[in-house]
């Protein structure tokens, strides 16, 4: 029997998860030597750097979309993948092919065993390297964690953006909101602009700081752009809109205030990429492309009967985010979370902050060693008013809430880890689009 064509494709993959075993290497000396084997083929990759604790990849879903229907040939980079590899790698909404990137795993493999490379440096990689052969106009490129230190901060960004500032991955990045986000604000370049939508005052002090030494402006949404959030429905989020070329209401397909925030954010940051092109070209990007914008998993609502939303919020920020996204659009509707979490979570404060929309709890696991077995979890919820199980198959439990929620009239919300999301979407009859 033949292969399938993607059997190459996925041996080689699966030999790449190995390097996460390498752990990850903040600083830019791996990326850099692995790069300078292929002849940097990040140098003169127009870009634009989107750093933050949460809401980076909406922020750049939204950027991208705008970019598109501004006529540029727009590459997006994100991480981690839902379900496929090629999702990391998009030019012009559409994941790189299989054929494409065997090419790329068959070319980049001498480099990888000469440099033993992360998996994210090895991942970073191959993005370049596709993105200086397709002559991207602009590339938009999610940082991983930090900014500083990531390898994709060997980019030359004109425009970099910071989203958020939360505690997440402090093990790294610092224990307090300052010291996060002076390493957030080293996506910043000298004579650059970097556009913020950071809200707490000590995170913002040291953004302005950084900033400042390194020669960069500042672009602060609620200064430079206003937004209002005006209405959440399952037809998406609506929000008015004020910057220096689009004044108007608009609406997002994306679910949850927060998400008006993400657009608001990323229209500030369009302006700055397309500055100098006239106001109304900008504005009527910026309309098409906030209405047009897709980004699976994000608040999704994948099912209508019972209702099913999937979300990858892992994080106590991200929690609050989904479980008042959940109470506006589901009112006095009960709610069962299905939650899995990776073991480097605040699982205690993640879970506080969903109860506060919850009826109840289906906490399960993902295979790995990186899991929280869902017996943690148990320990770590809010048990006062709530009713929660432990169900180490995802699959059941995703299983015992959909029949609780038929029973009940009730809905279903799936949270937590990617790894969890990527196991539940196809169990529940889903496809992660190919294209954006």
């Amino acid at each position: 029997m033949k292969a399938p064509a993607r059997a190459p494709v996925t041996r080689r993959l699966d030999e790449m998860y190995r390097f996460e075993r390498s752990g990850m290497r903040p600083g830019l000396a791996g990326i850099e030597r692995l790069l300078t084997l292929a002849g940097r083929p990040d140098r003169g990759i127009p870009s634009v750097l989107i750093a933050g604790t949460n809401g980076k990849g909406s922020t750049a879903a939204h950027l991208h979309s705008i970019l598109s229907a501004a006529g540029l040939k727009t590459g997006l980079y994100t991480s981690p993948h839902l379900v496929r590899f090629n999702e990391r790698i998009r030019v012009s909404g559409r994941e790189i092919p299989d054929e494409a990137l065997g090419e790329l795993l068959e070319r980049w493999w001498p480099r990888f065993e000469a440099a033993r490379p992360s998996f994210f440096e090895a991942t970073t990689a191959l993005c370049f390297d596709h993105f200086a052969a397709s002559r991207l106009d602009l590339a938009v490129v999610e940082v991983g964690i930090g900014g500083r230190l990531d390898a994709t901060n060997i980019l030359d960004p004109a425009v970099s953006v910071i989203t958020t500032i939360s505690s997440d991955h402090e093990e790294i990045l610092g224990h307090t909101l300052g010291r996060i986000a002076s390493e957030k604000a080293g996506v910043a370049r000298p004579g650059g602009i970097l556009v913020c939508g950071v809200r707490g005052r000590d995170a913002r002090a040291a953004i302005a700081r950084t900033a400042w030494e390194r020669g960069a402006r500042v672009e602060w949404l609620g200064t430079s752009a206003r937004y209002r959030t005006r209405g959440l429905s399952l037809q998406g989020t609506e929000l008015s809109l004020k910057t220096s070329s689009f004044s108007g209401t608009l609406r997002t397909p994306l679910l949850g205030a927060h998400q008006a925030r993400n657009a608001a954010l990323a229209a500030l940051a369009a302006e700055a990429v397309l500055a100098g092109r006239g106001a109304a070209f900008i504005a009527s990007a910026i309309a098409e492309g906030i209405t047009k914008t897709r980004w699976p998993a994000r608040a999704e609502l994948i099912s209508a009967d019972p209702p099913v939303l999937v979300d990858v919020a892992h994080n106590a920020e991200g929690a609050a985010a989904l479980a008042a996204t959940v109470a506006a659009l589901f009112p006095g509707r009960r709610v069962a979370f299905v939650v899995a979490l990776s073991r480097d979570k605040a699982h205690r404060e993640f879970l506080r902050r969903l109860g506060a929309a919850a009826s109840r709890f289906y906490l399960t696991q993902f295979e790995g060693e990186r899991s929280t077995p869902a017996s943690s979890l148990l320990d770590a919820a809010p048990s006062r008013h709530l009713t929660c199980e432990a169900v180490p198959s995802i699959h059941e439990a995703l299983d015992r809430a959909l029949a609780w929620a038929k029973g009940s009239d009730g809905i279903v919300v799936v949270a937590g880890s990617f790894f969890l999301i990527a196991e539940a979407l196809p169990h529940l009859g889903v496809r992660v689009p190919d294209a954006i």
